[in-house]
């Protein structure tokens, strides 16, 4: 598979879902208000400024349109120049439905305890938190890719048809194009970056610092905290459900400023985020993959947990699925996303899936 465009070094933090959910909306409404001659050079422009990869190892699926369902693995990852010190700081897999018109995200806790496939105790793989498995590729994009999908692959059954990853960089000159983002709190918090600065519950318009900051918090998530209550998660899951607010807010802001639907401002968008996205998708381009996802509404996004929480495993801290109704319920999602069965996994599960906000 051919590598479009360029992957310049990124420094800068940011989460993945903003850059995909935008530069994917921006793609298919490309493709929808523009006339054919103009949409056709957006679009390549689309495929010259993204990156593709055989990252899964799968090679080059021999299909021509996009057929449902798909297990798209993504990784949002802090990437450097010569990957040396790549860490791997968010894991989700999104499934996208057979008739390609719903989707799904499923975060994985990247303290995740499962058998890490590579890895060798006795015989049999090493137990560690899922992220370490990313560490497995060295300086390899592919093969840091691999040695996640694998250890997923063997946990769930999951086989995956796509992957992304994503680079970390990038989200503070998002949040300073637009101006600015309204973030909702759902109560008080003391943020730890920048260290001791507190932010109040309700709906405000926050700069590309405070929001960065809001959307790395995760110790305020937990019943110390005033205001926090079981439904937010303790740590990470309070602070992923935040993050999924933050698509939401986003997609929100860059329509209101013109970035989804005024052409000129929509070149600007995918340049800003094209270089921090490296794609496997089967072989086929950008514009085409994503031009076979575009009956999917971004307001019907359901954001699911894996039935698990934290727990101490020897003086370390991982988050583990508890046997009994918890990991029977996480091995009827991993089934479920197998089967193509999400909706009834959902209805029969309401407890893991996060609240709309």
């Amino acid at each position: 598979m051919g590598q479009r465009g360029s992957h310049r070094a990124i420094i800068r933090r940011s989460p993945w879902w903003a850059k995909l959910l935008v530069g994917f909306g921006a793609i298919l409404l490309v493709a929808s208000v523009t006339t054919a001659g103009y949409a056709k050079m957006m679009l390549d422009k689309v495929d010259n400024a993204v990156a593709t990869e055989d990252l899964l190892g799968n090679g080059d699926d021999g299909e021509s349109d996009l057929v449902g369902p798909l297990n798209i693995l993504v990784i949002g990852s802090d990437m450097r120049e010569d990957w040396a010190a790549a860490q791997s700081d968010s894991i989700m897999i999104v499934h996208v439905n057979a008739t390609l018109d719903k989707a799904s995200v499923i975060s994985i806790p990247r303290d995740l305890y499962v058998p890490i496939i590579g890895t060798d105790c006795g015989g049999v793989p090493c137990y560690d938190k899922i992220n370490s498995a990313f560490s497995l590729g060295g300086t390899d994009p592919a093969a840091s890719v691999q040695g996640i999908a694998s250890s997923l692959t063997n946990l769930t059954g999951v086989q995956f048809t796509n992957a992304a990853m994503l680079d970390f960089g990038g989200f503070t000159n998002l949040v300073k194009m637009f101006g600015s983002i309204e973030l909702c709190l759902p109560f008080d918090m003391v943020l730890a970056h920048p260290k001791g600065t507190f932010v109040e519950k309700g709906c405000k318009d926050y700069d590309e610092k405070l929001a960065l900051g809001i959307l790395r918090e995760r110790y305020a998530y937990g019943p110390e905290t005033p205001g926090w209550t079981e439904e937010w998660g303790i740590s990470d899951y309070g602070r992923q459900q935040m993050q999924q607010h933050f698509i939401k807010q986003l997609l929100k802001k860059a329509k209101q400023e013109g970035y989804i639907t005024d052409p000129t401002k929509v070149g600007d968008l995918i340049e800003e985020i094209g270089d921090k996205m490296l794609l496997d998708l089967g072989g086929r381009s950008v514009s085409d993959f994503v031009f076979g996802l575009r009956n999917i509404d971004p307001s019907s996004l359901e954001t699911l947990r894996v039935p698990s929480e934290p727990a101490e495993i020897e003086g370390t801290s991982y988050v583990v699925m508890q046997p009994g109704e918890q990991e029977m319920a996480a091995q009827a999602l991993f089934e479920a996303l197998r089967n193509d069965t999400l909706d009834d996994w959902i209805a029969a599960h309401p407890d893991w899936v996060n609240k709309k906000t």
